[in-house]
């Protein structure tokens, strides 16, 4: 009888299933490896892509910043040229003050009433007179009160006096003086006390 040996076969078969068996490994691997690599690149890109719109974006800061800086300043100098604007409209009005403070007087003054002394400092205003009856004073202190340029109109003193055989009132009036368009610091001043 003729002997084959079929062993050799056998072995040869099963290495090439192991073959088989290894290559559909390595190429696994292989694809595995691949997405891997494709994934790190892409990951990679990303993060390169969020990185230049952070800079981007740190510059745009730097810029809004600087802008926010220039306004801050402008805003200082305009702050500043109202304040000095303030003082050149408070000179102007005050200049003219007086002026219309006395002209403002003189119209509040009735007919039967004469200003005997006036006294101002620092806005407050002292005036003594005379007049033919209670009721010419009280008109002069509605006057006054009426008046932008006066304000605490107080009457401070009336007594019966006599001259050359006539019955006259003397009297005593204090006010603030303010200045249209001015600060109310001439009007902070605080009345004198009434005395009657």
């Amino acid at each position: 009888m003729i002997r084959i040996n079929l062993l050799p076969i056998k072995t040869s078969r099963r290495q090439e299933a192991v073959k088989q068996e290894l290559f559909v490994a390595l190429a696994a691997a292989g694809a595995v490896l691949v997405l891997l690599i494709s994934l790190q690149v892409m990951l990679s890109a990303r993060v390169n892509e969020v990185e230049a719109q952070n800079t981007l974006l740190q510059q745009e800061i730097k810029q809004v910043e600087n802008i926010v800086k220039e306004v801050e300043q402008l805003e200082e100098m305009k702050a500043e040229l109202e304040k000095k604007l303030s003082v050149i409209k408070q000179l102007k009005a005050s200049k003219g003050g007086p002026v219309h403070m006395l002209d403002q007087l003189s119209q509040a003054t009735p007919e039967k009433l004469q200003l005997v002394s006036l006294d101002e400092k620092n806005g407050r205003i002292e005036m003594t007179g005379i007049a033919v009856s209670n009721e010419v004073v009280s008109q002069f202190l509605v006057n006054l009160e009426r008046s932008e340029y006066f304000t605490d109109v107080f009457l401070n003193e009336i007594d019966q006096s006599e001259k050359d055989g006539v019955k006259l009132k003397d009297f005593s009036i204090t006010a603030r003086l303010v200045v249209p368009g001015s600060t109310p610091a001439i009007s902070d001043v605080p009345p004198a006390d009434s005395e009657g």
